[in-house]
């Protein structure tokens, strides 16, 4: 068996460990979140369209207090995950592009450049070079913010509700890549698929929608893996389904194997070290005996 043949099992076999424990991941996430989540999903929104609303909650500064919660600890991993909730998103508006412009390059690009930007940065964090991942070999980087906006120039662009919603999501999504502007530029992700059209039209399920986001992509974003289903009022073909969710599960199956592979090739460092900061805010839910075996089983040599 070929070197890259083993390191492709691997690679699956940790994501495996990964997600077979996400239960225990999901529990450790810091009170304060599970707190703002559990207060979130007791609140009723007018923008919701629920009947009950009493307009004394508003929708966006739930959002956003949830969103600020990522960047409390850790302000690059924070960042990590603001671009894992955009890439997300984005993979499950693409079915949305697609319908109505099949040939339309939008979602490719943006969603390979997010890739692309999260092994990067991931890399960086954990000290590892780019020649030490394969993964490398097949980013797509040749989009920037200007030939992206070129990019949606010669795109026809129609006056369509749905559409232009959906696309305005992987405008924003770019944007979510600069920090000073991620946090806004998400948020505007967030209104073009909880109040837009960008994932479904009309006022049906929204509140369905938003609770999938609360309980299940806000959880799955703080460990950077994908939600447990796309199984939303879309009338989206199964195929699409399990296209998003198998796009993601090998994204994140890729960093989570750098993330393990750092943790067991990195030498003990003091607290303040960045990579060991890092390591302490995404795997502080393996107990030791997970640690153990994750490390027992997958030696140095298995990566090279």
């Amino acid at each position: 068996m070929s070197i890259q043949e083993n390191n492709l099992i691997s690679k699956q076999n940790i994501y495996r460990q990964v997600t077979e424990n996400r239960p225990l991941l999901l529990r450790h996430m810091p009170s304060s979140l599970k707190e703002t989540l559990i207060l979130a999903l007791n609140q009723r929104y007018e923008e919701l369209y629920e009947e009950d609303a009493t307009g004394d909650v508003l929708l966006e500064n739930t959002l956003e207090k949830i969103l600020n919660s990522f960047q409390e600890n850790h302000q690059l991993l924070g960042q990590l995950r603001y671009v894992w909730m955009a890439l997300t998103l984005a993979t499950v508006v693409e079915p949305t592009v697609k319908y109505y412009q099949p040939d339309s390059q939008i979602p490719e690009k943006t969603i390979g450049h997010l890739q692309g930007w999260l092994l990067k940065t991931l890399m960086k964090m954990v000290n590892l070079g780019k020649s030490s991942h394969s993964t490398f070999e097949n980013i797509d980087n040749s989009i920037t913010s200007a030939n992206f906006q070129h990019l949606l120039s010669v795109q026809k662009i129609s006056s369509f509700q749905i559409l232009s919603e959906a696309l305005d999501v992987y405008v924003h999504a770019i944007q979510v890549l600069e920090p000073h502007h991620s946090l806004q530029s998400l948020l505007n992700i967030l209104d073009d698929c909880l109040e837009g059209y960008a994932i479904f039209p009309g006022s049906y399920g929204r509140r369905e929608l938003f609770n999938w986001w609360l309980l299940d992509i806000v959880p799955s974003c703080w460990y950077l893996l994908p939600p447990t289903s796309v199984d939303l009022p879309n009338n989206l073909k199964d195929s699409d389904k399990g296209l998003a969710l198998s796009r993601l599960e090998e994204i994140s199956s890729v960093i989570w194997s750098l993330i393990i592979r750092a943790s067991i090739q990195a030498p003990e460092k003091n607290s303040s070290d960045p990579q060991s900061r890092f390591q302490d805010n995404m795997l502080p839910t393996f107990s030791g005996d997970v640690r153990v075996r994750i490390k027992n089983k997958y030696s140095p040599t298995t990566f090279k």
